[in-house]
């Protein structure tokens, strides 16, 4: 407890004294009056009792004054200098009774006074004791004066008593300071006990607040399981039912629209868990970011191609703004967060126009996705950052495939996570814009991070490629897959003889066996020729320790489930960032 607060609280209890114990006060003063106005002047003992009565009906006034304020610190410390001032009144006045009502033809009467006004200095000590100076202001003023007074009696006794009352006040003045210790002391203990309530009300205050963040969190996690379960049975509904009619199909043209029909279920398929993997990466606190230069166009192109079969089905136009803008954030993210955007657009563009592009705004640059729709209403233009929250599917196009509702809200969490702001204008009728907003511009000679993968072209049909996966149908799948796109694909369900191989890139699942990592498998390879290889790994997993252990390795990672076009950029810029890229011996062979 600070010295001024404890200031504080010993004027406060001063000022709060009893109004009983004032008004006696007061009688003890008029009776002394009385007892000596028959051996000293009258006008005297009324001089007396009038001028000890003031002083404290005045500091019973300034005590309700500050109570009417509210007991402020600031009105209590205003009252400070006024009340001392009063107690040195009341202590004069006492040291007049001594001195000047002092009987000195009657030794009763100077026994009375001497045994009064000892009795209100030790009653003074223990009521003002926790303040010295008003201890001290009343004390010593009231009680020096008799000392003096029975000194100048002349006499042996009358000097012995002067000094006894003398060191009687040492006495007290001494007794002051321990009580003075004494309530310091007990100032602090309380001062540290209502510390410790406020803790413990502060603790428990937490701990509902928790308790109520972790039953909404309940809450919302049974909300989440029960749309994901909905929404994922859709497709796989429509997909058993798609590939059981394939057997059947009558013409080439009936099987290409099953097989049309079988895609698409699976990109919904897709999405979907795209979109529950980024909401679990944003719970745990799994999202790795990577700062780097970057060209936005070069992503927006991506995303055109991501969804150029999506916008066709919709009847929807995807354009690009042309930009040489360079940025400085994380590129993967961003394009997250523009594929979410952009999926939104089409399924509410009604077979018109969307438009992505930049543009600088003081310094900054936002990246905007621009629809020609009907526009968002006032009402739920913040509800559609809420997870679940979904426009009628009324306002979508006929093709248009309805998501969980969580992708804006995977934007606004990823932009926060990337220290940007996602803003919205909308006007009914017209369309609606979602601005990415707080990008910082390179206006500098520092190249994007990309441009070495850019320059190199990017070809995969000569690649040599060492594909590890335990699971038979999906390394089946994988080198299918591969061997489409003119690749020499060597697919195993081990890494013996991997060095042998000298692939160009090396595709390897995490999870090999319950005692084999793909990491280590690559750690395997340090020291050897093949210690340089470029490697991609893939997993189902997304705890933060595996996604750091690869990081720190610098692999890039697909999380299952990937679409191909993923694979194949994953793919190129492996090739790319190869010191070799696709090994001659294999290019020559496919010449």
């Amino acid at each position: 407890m600070k010295n001024a607060q404890i200031e504080i609280h010993a004027l406060r209890m001063l000022l709060e004294r009893n109004k009983v114990s004032s008004i006696v006060h007061i009688g003890v003063g008029v009776i002394v009056g009385l007892v000596t106005s028959t051996s000293v002047p009258v006008w005297r003992s009324i001089a007396f009792s009038i001028g000890l009565a003031l002083p404290i009906l005045m500091q019973l006034l300034l005590s309700r004054q500050v109570a009417r304020e509210g007991w402020t610190d600031y009105s209590i410390l205003r009252a400070k200098t006024r009340f001392d001032y009063l107690a040195l009144w009341v202590g004069c006045m006492w040291g007049f009774a001594g001195f000047f009502l002092f009987p000195a033809d009657a030794p009763a009467k100077q026994l009375f006074l001497t045994f009064v006004m000892g009795g209100m200095s030790l009653s003074a000590v223990g009521t003002q004791g926790m303040r010295l100076r008003t201890c001290y202001m009343s004390v010593l003023p009231g009680m020096v004066p008799l000392g003096l007074r029975y000194m100048l009696e002349g006499g042996t006794s009358s000097i012995l008593s002067g000094v006894l009352i003398l060191l009687y006040v040492v006495v007290l003045v001494s007794l002051a300071r321990k009580i003075n210790d004494f309530m310091l002391q007990a100032f602090r203990l309380q001062a540290e006990k209502d510390k410790l309530l406020e803790d413990v009300r502060r603790q428990a205050g937490e701990l509902e607040d928790a308790r109520r963040a972790a039953e909404q969190a309940n809450l919302s996690k049974s909300r989440f399981l029960a749309q994901a379960s909905h929404d994922l049975r859709q497709p796989l509904h429509a997909l058993s039912l798609f590939v059981e009619t394939l057997p059947d199909a009558e013409s080439p043209e009936e099987h290409e629209e099953i097989m049309s029909r079988v895609r698409q279920s699976l990109d919904v398929l897709t999405k979907l868990f795209d979109s529950l993997l980024d909401v679990s990466l944003l719970d745990t606190g799994g999202i790795q970011k990577r700062i780097q230069v970057f060209r936005p166009h070069d992503l927006f192109l991506e995303v055109q191609r991501d969804f150029e079969l999506v916008a066709k089905a919709c009847n929807a136009t995807l354009r690009v703004a042309p930009s040489n803008l360079r940025l400085r954030s994380d590129p993967v993210l961003v394009r997250r967060m523009l594929q979410n955007l952009v999926s939104n657009a089409i399924r509410h563009s009604e077979g018109r126009v969307v438009l992505i592009g930049c543009r600088l705004r003081s310094g900054r640059v936002s990246i905007q996705v621009c629809d020609t729709g009907k526009g968002i209403p006032d009402a739920e233009r913040t509800r559609i950052f809420e997870e679940f929250a979904r426009l009628d599917s009324a306002r979508m196009g006929e093709a248009a495939t309805p998501g969980l509702g969580l992708g804006l809200s995977i934007v606004q969490r990823v932009a926060d996570e990337l220290g940007l702001s996602v803003s919205l204008a909308s006007e009914q009728g017209k369309g609606s814009t979602f601005s990415i907003d707080g990008f910082e511009r390179v206006t500098g000679a520092e190249e994007p991070a990309s441009a070495k993968a850019q320059l190199s072209g990017g070809a995969i049909d000569a690649a040599n490629v060492v594909v590890l996966d335990d699971d038979p149908a999906t390394l089946a799948a994988t080198e299918l897959l591969l061997r489409r796109w003119g690749c020499t694909v060597q697919a195993s369900h081990s890494a013996d003889g991997l060095v042998d191989l000298a692939p160009d890139v090396i595709i390897c699942d995490y999870e090999l066996s319950p005692e084999l990592t793909g990491l280590d498998v690559l750690d395997g390879l340090a020291g050897t020729p093949a210690a340089d290889i470029p490697a991609i790994i893939i997993s189902g997993h997304t705890s933060k320790e595996m996604q750091a252990a690869v990081a720190e390795r610098g692999i890039p990672l697909l999380h299952k489930p990937i679409r191909p076009a993923q694979l194949r950029s994953a793919l190129l810029n492996a090739l790319a960032n190869s010191e070799k890229g696709p090994s001659d011996e294999t290019a020559s062979a496919r010449q």
